[in-house]
């Protein structure tokens, strides 16, 4: 078998470096390259002694001699000046099978541990950097035995520099040559390529190759394989221009991708690809190149900049959450969402630098304004999952300069998408109100969408504390003070959650009856599960868990805000306006019960915490909840303390309050009128059953995700009581801290009512 496994070697390398190789016998050496991997295994797996591999060592070593020097043989055949067709077009094939050879022999001796084989085979690059090189060198080229056969063949040579490039073998980036046949030859590649499919993805063979072209670019500017070849492509800025120009196709391609269903997504567009060209392109070779060309393609073309918003959106909205494959570990999985993080700071500031005027073209239209905040919309809802993946990574590194450099591209996302989903100054001064802070609301549809991207940054802030944690810039950075400061990226986030509240709030209110049953029916899903997020992000900030204590108003004014609007929705899906007396009379939606008690609740935990929220802002939102809840909420022992202090608080500062502000001088006037109702025997039962409408029946329930839903049973994971069977949870460990709390106080209670009701449905045949 030894002999027949170096005979194996022996044989193919001979056909292939014959000098009158032909079409037929191309194809027929070509099937035999491709069984040979197989056979090769056979030879390992019949456990072969050790003379036997010395054996095939030597063999594969003779080998890659003869290859290297067939590379040097041919490039001096082209270079003679006899380029007839006749001549070019067998080089070409011998071309192609050799690197697919050597291609094939890399790949086993590496698998295999045979070192010494596989430095010899780096002698290979002769044949893709001198006769390649050659090749691509003679002008019409590519019409010489047809573009297929000149795309298979730059194909074979990237695939065995790429190879080359990837070894593990720290020898191996050195083996790839001085960096004047390397830059020559990536120069003329990406000529070819850029000639072929221009801006665009090509099809069949086009794209394989320029997606193995893409990941060989990506491999040496990752890590040059030295410094001189580094220095050797920064001084060539055509090459750097072009490689940009190769580089983009494929990310604007899996971007596309990525919006289908996984079992539709073309396998070669992974985020593998999508991580090592992102990688390439922020490298320290290709960065500055990129960005050039950034400013010139926007200034050049008003299409650019959306374009790259889009793609760069599409890509964050879909980046997986977890290691997608084998390719990509948790540090490649954290390296992914930094660099779409990045990805996404630019193409923002691209389009920021697009619309002012004085870029040298009008500012954006309103329509692609909204159109393109509506991208960004969809990238918010990601960001918590790109701040925890990154905070995890630098946690495990240590790394505070991570840390540090994820809140500065943070901080700009929020940023941009408020300045883009508001409106215009004109349309700011043709509005007869301050509201709406956007315009982004256009239609119901867009409610849930909305309230997903507010959730989202409200999710972000135990991140964003961590990751300050993590950061701990010195306080002699002045330089770091001027980029970042602690709790700047909290604010940024606060901003468009209050302005997006404001918005759909505005819109909501103006809804009549005749909406979409659908449209109405997920908007107010989605509204209840923001309100249930936002109560959470009380909680937890007044636990310090987060940086939004500071912020906590933002909060509250937003629960009065989205409860409106979710009132308003569900009046205008029963057909009724929803300025009508309706909304708030009558009996009562349990939902609506429900969330004024968890908004209550939030109100309590924020008249407690440290620096306390404004009295007037808390007297505000508690009365809201008051007005819409049950009425046990009014008579509860602890609200009516909160209403006590808050009244003895406006009493104390009166004239200031009164003059200086005349809403909270009302506020205070709706506290002292409040009628009092002295408790009643069945009131914390109606509180608990209110509670236990909820996802998690815990008021103070901590979980800002609440995946699932906002209802009873709704969330991941979810667990019910095992005693009343009434009340759910998020948990074990909030299941135990209401039962500390009261619940095993109201546990009976609870679980009674629920059997008198679904007696008394039995007795009327609903059940």
């Amino acid at each position: 078998m030894a002999t027949s496994a170096a005979g194996l070697v022996t044989s193919l390398v001979a056909d292939v470096c014959d000098s009158d190789i032909s079409t037929r016998i191309a194809r027929n050496v070509g099937a035999r390259v491709t069984a040979a991997p197989a056979l090769l295994q056979r030879f390992l797996g019949s456990s072969p002694g050790p003379e036997a591999v010395a054996t095939l060592d030597r063999a594969i070593q003779a080998g890659a001699r003869q290859l290297s020097t067939l590379g040097t043989r041919l490039a001096a055949i082209v270079r003679s000046g006899d380029r007839a067709p006749l001549t070019i077009a067998p080089i070409q094939l011998q071309l192609c099978t050799a690197c697919q050879l050597a291609e094939t022999l890399f790949r086993f001796t590496t698998e295999a541990g045979m070192h010494g084989a596989a430095q010899a085979l780096f002698g290979c690059v002769t044949l893709p950097l001198e006769c390649g090189r050659a090749l691509m060198a003679i002008p019409g080229a590519n019409s010489i035995g047809g573009a297929e056969l000149a795309i298979t063949v730059l194909d074979s040579q990237a695939g065995l520099l790429l190879d080359i490039s990837m070894s593990p073998g720290s020898t191996a980036g050195a083996q790839l040559g001085s960096p004047e046949p390397l830059g020559a030859w990536l120069s003329a590649a990406a000529s070819r390529v850029l000639a072929l499919n221009g801006t665009l993805l090509g099809r069949g063979s086009a794209r394989t190759l320029q997606i193995r072209l893409s990941f060989f670019i990506c491999s040496i500017l990752d890590e040059p394989p030295s410094d001189s070849l580094a220095a050797a492509l920064q001084l060539d800025a055509s090459l750097l221009r072009k490689l940009v120009q190769l580089l983009l196709p494929p990310l604007h391609a899996a971007a596309a991708a990525m919006q289908l269903p996984a079992d539709r997504r073309p396998s070669e567009l992974s985020w593998s690809l999508v991580y090592s060209i992102m990688r390439g392109l922020r490298s320290e070779t290709l960065i500055q190149a990129f960005k050039e060309q950034q400013a010139v393609a926007t200034t050049g073309d008003s299409s650019y900049a959306p374009r790259m918003l889009q793609m760069t959106a599409q890509l964050f909205a879909a980046a997986p959450a977890s290691c997608p494959d084998t390719y990509m570990g948790d540090n490649e999985l954290a390296g992914l969402w930094l660099s779409l993080l990045w990805f996404l700071n630019v193409a923002t500031c691209l389009v920021r630098s697009g619309a002012q005027p004085q870029a040298g073209g009008a500012a954006l239209p309103e329509a692609l304004r909204q159109q393109m905040a509506r991208q960004l919309l969809q990238a918010l809802r990601r960001l918590p999952t790109a701040l925890r993946v990154v905070a995890e990574r630098a946690e495990r590194q240590a790394d505070s300069g991570l840390a540090s450099g994820v809140l500065i591209l943070a901080n700009t996302i929020p940023k941009e998408f408020h300045q883009l989903a508001s409106p215009s100054a004109s349309d700011r001064q043709l509005a007869a109100a301050p509201d709406p802070d956007y315009s982004i609301v256009s239609s119901l549809a867009d409610v849930p969408a909305c309230c997903a991207a507010a959730s989202a940054m409200v999710q972000a802030l135990p991140h964003v504390a961590a990751l300050e944690g993590l950061a701990q810039p010195e306080q002699s950075d002045a330089a770091a003070a001027n980029l970042y400061s602690p709790g700047q990226l909290a604010v940024t986030l606060m901003v468009p959650t209050s302005g997006l509240a404001s918005a759909v709030h505005h819109y909501c209110q103006g809804l009549e009856g005749g909406c979409s049953a659908a449209d109405a029916t997920a908007a107010a899903e989605a509204l209840w599960q923001l309100h249930t997020t936002l109560c959470r992000g009380i909680y937890t900030s007044a636990a310090g868990l987060n940086v939004a204590k500071p912020h906590i108003e933002v909060l509250l004014a937003g629960l009065a805000s989205y409860m409106d609007a979710f009132v308003h929705v569900q009046a205008a899906q029963q057909g009724r306006a929803a300025s009508s007396d309706a909304d708030v009379s009558g009996s009562k939606p349990s939902n609506v019960l429900a969330m004024s008690v968890a908004q209550a609740e939030a109100v309590l935990v924020a008249a407690a915490s440290q620096p306390r929220a404004a009295d007037e802002v808390l007297a505000f939102t508690l009365l809201h909840a008051i007005e819409l809840g049950p009425a046990a909420l009014a008579s509860s022992p602890a609200v009516q303390q909160a209403l006590d202090a808050l009244i003895d608080q406006a009493g104390v500062v009166n004239e200031g309050f009164s003059e200086g502000n005349q809403d909270a001088a009302g506020l205070a006037g709706q506290l002292a009128a409040l009628p009092r109702r002295e408790p009643q025997a069945g009131d914390a039962l109606e509180l608990a059953q209110a509670a236990a409408t909820r996802s998690c029946a815990y008021l103070r329930c901590a979980n800002l995700a609440g995946e699932g839903g906002p209802a009873a049973g709704q969330g991941a994971g979810s667990q019910r009581c095992s005693k009343c069977k009434v009340a759910w949870y998020c948990g074990t460990a909030c299941s135990h801290a209401d039962w500390r709390a009261g619940h095993r106080r109201m546990c009976r209670a609870l679980g009674a009512a629920r059997e008198a009701e679904v007696e008394r449905q039995r007795e009327v045949g609903e059940v």
